[in-house]
Formats: C-alpha cells, structure tokens, sequence
C-alpha cells in the first residue's frame, strides 16, 4: 500500500464526492470499490476525500475528477494529484490518540525540566535569602545588644546620681 501520482482528466459528468480510477491502481492503494481515498494538492496541501469507482475505461496513470473536486484541489486538467488510502475512523483516531500521547509525552517531559529547573532556583535563591537574613539578624542583634548595654549603663548611672553613692543595684 502506497501513495500513487496520477494525472488528472476533469469528468464529463458531475459526480462529486466520487472518482474513477483504473482497476490496476487499486491493489497498489491497498482498496477495494467503493472505498475511500484522499488527493492532496502537494503544493497547498488541500485534501479532499473521495470514493472510488473503479473503471477499465480510464487509461491508467490518470483520475477521472468532478470540477467541484478539482476547484476544491485547486487544481487543473492535467495536473498531477497524490491519491492515498483513506484512513477509516478507527485508524484516524488511533493515529490521533497516537500522535497525541507522544505530543503530551514530550510536553510532560519539557515541563518536568521546566519545573527541576524552576524549583532548583528557587531553593538556591531561598538559601542565599537565609544567609542574607541571618547576617543582618546577628547585625541588628548585635546593634541592639550594644544599645541596651549602653542604654543599661545610663540607666545605672542616673538611678546612682539619683539614689546616692551608697546605695548598689
């Protein structure tokens, strides 16, 4: 199962929603009549999907497509198209799941470091802020160690003045 190119011929009737293929391109899409198959304008990566009816009449290597499709495509008479096995909705949801589980996966994983890194900063800084408040809480103890001893000894002294040399505090 694989992708097959093929040139486009414009169908002479309106058939939208449905294409005509050769029956020899069918086992390389990996499809049977009847199913579904997307084309994709490589360059503007539009897709419509279609199904198909296979047909002898049409030359292989070419795709019998409704005007309504090929305006959709964006493209024209002649041009090549990419026709590819449409995936059913069990196997686009799988996909989906899939593709999701990994996009969290990483997400979670971008986060997690996000976070280590985060939470390492936090406590590096946490740790100079403790150092920090700890240096001036010795400082300011120290300062008022120094103001209540001095502030003591005028206490001492004024109540001496006050009481007389005899008495002892």
């Amino acid at each position: 199962m694989q992708d097959v190119r093929l040139t486009i011929r414009k169908r002479a009737f309106p058939s939208q929603g449905r294409v005509r293929l050769n029956v020899a391109h069918l086992p390389d899409l990996g499809i049977h009549e009847g199913e579904n198959v997307d084309l994709i304008n490589e360059t503007s990566k539009k897709t419509v999907t279609t199904s198909v009816i296979a047909d002898t009449m049409v030359r292989e290597g070419q795709i019998r497509i409704s005007e309504e499709d090929l305006k959709m495509l964006g493209l024209n008479d002649d041009d090549e198209v990419l026709v590819r096995r449409s995936l059913h909705l069990q196997e686009k949801l799988s996909k989906a799941a899939a593709e999701a589980n990994t996009s969290i996966s990483k997400g979670v994983g971008r986060l997690d470091n996000a976070v280590k890194k985060t939470a390492g900063e936090v406590k590096t800084g946490a740790a100079k802020t403790a150092d920090t408040v700890k240096k001036e809480t010795k400082k300011a103890s120290a300062g008022i160690g120094k103001a209540a001893a001095k502030t003591a000894k005028k206490v001492k002294k004024t109540v001496k003045k006050a009481t007389g040399t005899g008495d002892d505090l």
